[in-house]
């Protein structure tokens, strides 16, 4: 049976309208999250689209309705401006998420302890909160200290569990003492949590096959890239080597290795993947960049298309159509004939919804229907 997730806008609105004073574009409009959780659904601050709106923001964070294109505060504090810290918009920040009639993000910290011999010691606390959308009402769902999430990049919901990559800040002595952390190199982990339980579940490193090579251990980064034929798919990069000073390439990308594993979720397992990162996927379509042969691949339930393209971080499929900005075009598979994406080459094509294409750059949403596609 489908768990539906619903957000009744029309509770958030009446109290939004009577008790803030910004009331700038507030919206009337439901707010419907319809996602089937028996289907894995991933989730990314620079993609993620609702049933019927995205999130984004965070000063205060917004959510867009699909429908009337106007947004509302995401936040029914009585008499709230939206504009101190106290104000829940503010509070969530850009990377929350909505999941049964709560607003979820993680909080963080790192610091360093003197114990008593002296030494220092690097003390992690996470901590996963959520809001009632009904009352504003903080509170922690999970707590735990042996690694910070990675925010930035994605999640995954399936089966009422969070599924996301971590850090151990990669904590370094240096020749005075001294620890110093980053968000790249050390050991990165993926975990999840139990969003009915709180229980928090660490499944390891990711991969370990890096640390015979010193830069990799000031270099290496994860992120989850999403979700196909129910897998999660993460990216895995390092150097195995110092960027050269003298280096003219245009990125510093052709000098990383990059892998890419798969975690079942039929068995919480983790291995190498037999296909190359993608950038773009769903339950069953899976793009990715062929370099030997210059070429971009696209298998759809099972059928492979060739394009003569690279398709870049920011293709996208939807309603039988590749989109391609960085390559300035779009492709129908129906007849595989090509269009231009017009002005809208720095925009991902995010969602089909309603017969309309929803594009994002940032915090712009634009809403494209066919014939105005066509006429790009």
């Amino acid at each position: 049976m489908k768990k539906i997730l619903k957000f009744m806008a029309l509770m958030i609105s009446a109290l939004l309208i009577t008790s803030c004073e910004n009331k700038e574009k507030e919206s009337n409009n439901n707010i419907n999250l319809l996602v089937d959780t028996q289907e894995p659904f991933y989730i990314n601050y620079e993609r993620t689209s609702y049933e019927n709106g995205r999130i984004y923001g965070s000063d205060p964070a917004r959510y867009i309705d699909f429908d009337s294109m106007e947004s509302t505060v995401l936040c029914a504090k009585p008499n709230c401006t939206h504009k101190d810290s106290e104000c829940v918009g503010k509070i969530i920040g850009e990377r929350a998420f909505m999941y049964n009639d709560y607003l979820y993000y993680f909080e963080y910290t790192n610091e360093l302890e003197e114990e008593s011999n002296g030494e220092r010691k690097l003390i992690l606390d996470s901590k996963l909160c959520r809001v009632s959308i009904d009352s504003s009402e903080i509170e922690i769902v999970a707590e735990f200290n042996d690694c910070i999430p990675h925010d930035w990049v994605g999640y995954v919901i399936y089966n009422d569990k969070l599924f996301f990559t971590a850090t151990d800040m990669n904590p370094v002595e240096d020749e005075y003492g001294q620890i110093i952390v980053s968000n790249v190199g050390g050991i990165h982990y993926i975990c999840s949590i139990d969003f009915d339980t709180g229980e928090y579940k660490n499944y390891g490193s990711i991969y370990d096959g890096d640390r015979q090579y010193e830069e990799a251990h000031n270099s290496s980064s994860v992120g989850i890239t999403g979700v196909y034929n129910s897998k999660i798919y993460i990216q895995y990069s390092f150097l195995k080597e110092p960027i050269p000073t003298d280096d003219s390439s245009n990125s510093s990308d052709v000098h990383f290795t990059i892998l890419n594993f798969e975690f079942d979720l039929s068995n919480y397992e983790l291995e190498e993947s037999s296909l190359p990162p993608s950038y773009f996927m769903d339950s069953d379509s899976y793009i990715y960049y062929d370099s030997e042969n210059n070429k971009s691949i696209l298998i759809d339930k099972g059928i492979t298309y060739e394009f003569d393209c690279n398709v870049g971080t920011t293709a996208s499929f939807m309603n039988n159509k590749l989109f391609v900005p960085n390559e300035q075009k779009w492709y129908d598979l129906s007849d595989m004939s090509e269009y231009s994406m017009g002005e809208y080459s720095d925009y991902i094509v995010t969602t089909y919804y309603d017969g309309c294409y929803i594009l994002i750059n940032g915090y712009k949403t634009v809403k494209l229907t066919e014939e105005e596609l066509l006429a790009l």
